[in-house]
């Protein structure tokens, strides 16, 4: 009896130390039933893990691998969160890997790193360019070295189109941290973090916004984004590879960002801003150094302190190497929040003679 209970306490402290100490290891053929926040497409257990981690809830996670046999859920990877911090099941499963967020290592990167390819995974789709090759090799250094790049896929002699082998696909998705939500409320302002400013500002004298108020450019969409502002819309085209011209909607307050080489056309609408992105200037951090008064961010919380007033919050966001945005309240509380940022390939499948990865920029 005396031991029986010696080794159930041994059980509750291994439990407890994996919820909440650093725990790296990733358990395989084992699956965390239930309790999904989330759920994403990752090409391995690794990038399932770099995703929970930069979730603002997520304490552990699910991902089914290729060679899962049950449905065709392969690449699926999802994130869970508990109150007690802890799965409440664990299961022997065969073609599933788990493990824990790594939020309490100290010592983890801030940056990723994703060098592994994937031989027969193909990362349909999020298209912005293509070019022939000799290997996969070479498609991974073209994606490295085009900072719009995120991931790739590459066509080897196996593929069954002939035509197409030797192509590299340069892919990329969003990755910005954007808030996923934008309303107006009174008595709130909102705002980024300093630290994800990268670029110096803009000289408006050699670079003109140029917004183009009460115009839109109908059609064309291929993402919606919400946004506080339309500068902020011209920022998020201007990273975009992809978008070629925009349009913000006061009222809804959510930019559309648009792609067409074809001919298209202007209209007179009120309440709508339009405008091109300025890659062709110095870049700017104007839109994520503004902060934005009875604008509130909810939701994508990962902890909250009291403070004296906004400028307090935006500094403390900055400082927090997690955070991405906050909302300050007139009562006095800070929200810090923060969204995924690993690349998310809209569609991961199996598919013969393809080869698929990431950028290298982050190794």
């Amino acid at each position: 009896m005396k031991m029986t209970r010696v080794l159930l306490c041994l059980v509750l402290l291994w439990g407890a130390s994996l919820s909440e100490g650093c725990n790296p290891e990733l358990q395989e053929d084992v699956d965390f039933p239930g309790n999904d926040i989330l759920q994403i497409l990752s090409p391995d257990a690794i990038h399932c893990q770099i995703a929970c981690t930069q979730h603002h809830s997520c304490l552990f996670f699910s991902f089914l691998r290729s060679d899962w046999t049950e449905n065709n859920n392969q690449f699926y990877c999802y994130l869970k969160h508990t109150d007690s911090k802890k799965p409440p099941k664990i299961n022997n499963r065969k073609g599933i890997t788990s493990g824990y967020s790594l939020k309490t290592c100290k010592d983890r990167k801030r940056q990723t790193c994703l060098s592994a390819v994937y031989n027969d995974v193909d990362f349909w789709g999020d298209d912005y360019t293509s070019l022939y090759v000799a290997d996969y090799e070479d498609c991974q250094m073209a994606c490295t070295k085009d900072p719009g790049c995120q991931f790739f896929s590459f066509t080897n002699q196996h593929f069954e189109s002939p035509q197409y082998r030797n192509g590299c696909w340069l892919k990329h998705t969003r990755v910005f941290p954007s808030p996923p939500k934008v309303q107006r409320l009174n008595g709130l302002t909102s705002g980024f973090s300093h630290r994800i400013c990268t670029g110096s500002s803009t000289d408006r004298n050699n670079c003109p916004y140029k917004l183009q108020t009460n115009t839109n450019f109908p059609g064309y969409d291929f993402e919606e984004v919400p946004s506080p502002s339309p500068e902020y819309c011209q920022f998020l085209c201007t990273i975009h590879p992809r978008c070629t011209f925009y349009s913000y909607a006061r009222d809804a307050m959510v930019c559309y960002l648009k792609n067409t080489k074809e001919e298209w056309s202007h209209a007179s609408e009120e309440g709508v801003t339009s405008g091109y992105p300025t890659r062709f200037c110095e870049s700017s951090d104007e839109c994520v150094r503004t902060s934005y008064e009875n604008i509130d961010f909810p939701g994508s919380d990962r902890r909250s302190i009291q403070v004296n007033n906004a400028q307090s919050c935006q500094e403390a966001c900055t400082s927090d190497p997690d955070c991405q945005f906050y909302t300050y309240t007139y009562r006095g509380e800070c929200y810090l929040k923060q969204v995924i940022t690993v690349p998310v390939p809209s569609k991961v499948v199996i598919r013969k003679g393809v080869v698929s990865g990431f950028h290298l920029r982050d190794c």
